[in-house]
């Protein structure tokens, strides 16, 4: 399951399953994310503590990526 994540544009009520219903936080996709998922970060100001919720989303066997990240 792909999960995407833009703290500008979304809203922890979508669903979080496509770029155009994203989840607002970061903190909000841990609860939902199991071992094989991938989260897409859309580039954003972020309040949350990104290093260390993106580390434990990784412990958790879940990929992360940045979207337009190199």
């Amino acid at each position: 399951m792909e999960w995407y994540v833009d703290s500008k544009t979304g809203d922890d009520a979508n669903d979080g399953r496509g770029a155009k219903t994203p989840f607002k936080s970061l903190q909000h996709v841990i609860h939902v994310a199991k071992a094989g998922d991938t989260v897409l970060i859309a580039p954003a100001a972020y309040d949350q503590n990104l290093p260390k919720q993106i580390s434990a989303l990784r412990a958790a066997n879940v990929a992360v990526a940045v979207l337009g990240g190199h």
